[in-house]
């Protein structure tokens, strides 16, 4: 029992802590959610490399620098996506060829490549979100409602959640507690229309609720995935009583880069 309480006690003290740190830089934006989100990408990198380590895929730490570089690359060089891909593609392949094994050198390519756009593209997209959306602080809404809509499917989970095992990756998730949270952003979304607040056009409101409520979920079991195949519990034990910085990230790193790319669709096609 004592064990449990101070592990609870871990997980309290460094929720907060955290929050109000990332409430202010989501306030902020500019040059603190740039780093932030850079130190994000070198921990997230590390992470990564070491869960692929532990299943016997072993990505080089040398990784962990050109994800932090092309991740700065790409919040700053805007219209070079393509070359900069291109690039990512190139060293990736190149890296392959050099240090080729007949059963590990294309899986370790695919990871790879995959842990680029997990830890370092998907921060860049949001660090782009914040800095090229700053007349509405898309972020900052983004991330309140990815923790109501955690804490309703968690909550709906637990009282009404009679369908289980509807993924083989996270057996407990429930049916239920997913369909509350797609939900809850929209119920947010109709309080605020009936109460006549309008804090953004619907359009927007729309994309942050269907941001939050299914692909900050699908973005919570594609690390449940990624953790299933590595066999491990948590992506590490960085944050007490909260596993790792991606155990974190994870409903943000989906939701938060799905918005941008939508947001840029949006705006191009009006």
């Amino acid at each position: 029992m004592g064990a449990g309480m101070s592990e609870l006690a871990k997980r309290v003290l460094v929720a907060v802590i955290l929050i109000p740190i990332v409430l202010i830089v989501l306030y902020y934006r500019g040059l603190p959610l740039v780093k932030t989100l850079l130190i994000i990408t070198f921990l997230g990198s590390w992470e990564y490399a070491q869960m692929l380590n532990k299943a016997g895929i072993k990505i080089h730490y040398v990784w962990l620098v050109f994800n932090s570089l092309f991740y700065l690359a790409f919040v700053y060089i805007k219209g070079k996506d393509l070359s900069l891909l291109w690039l990512v593609l190139f060293l990736a392949i190149g890296e392959a060829i050099l240090t080729w094994e007949k059963e590990l050198s294309v899986p370790r390519l695919f990871a790879v490549l995959f842990g680029f756009v997990y830890t370092a593209l998907f921060p860049a997209l949001i660090a782009r979100l914040g800095l090229y959306y700053a007349e509405h602080n898309f972020l900052l809404a983004l991330i309140l409602l990815i923790w109501i809509v955690d804490s309703v499917a968690y909550f709906a989970g637990i009282k009404i959640g009679k369908h289980r095992n509807i993924t083989a990756i996270s057996p407990q998730k429930s049916l239920e507690g997913f369909i509350a949270g797609v939900l809850a952003p929209w119920l947010i979304l109709i309080i605020l229309y009936i109460c006549k607040v309008e804090i953004l056009p619907f359009s927007y409101l729309a994309l942050l609720a269907v941001a939050s409520g299914i692909f900050g979920q699908i973005g919570d079991l594609a690390e449940s995935m990624l953790k299933r195949f590595c066999k491990v519990k948590n992506s590490s034990n960085l944050l007490p009583g909260h596993g790792g910085i991606l155990d974190r990230c994870d409903s943000c790193l989906f939701a938060g880069s799905f918005l941008y790319c939508a947001l840029e669709i949006l705006t191009k096609v009006r």
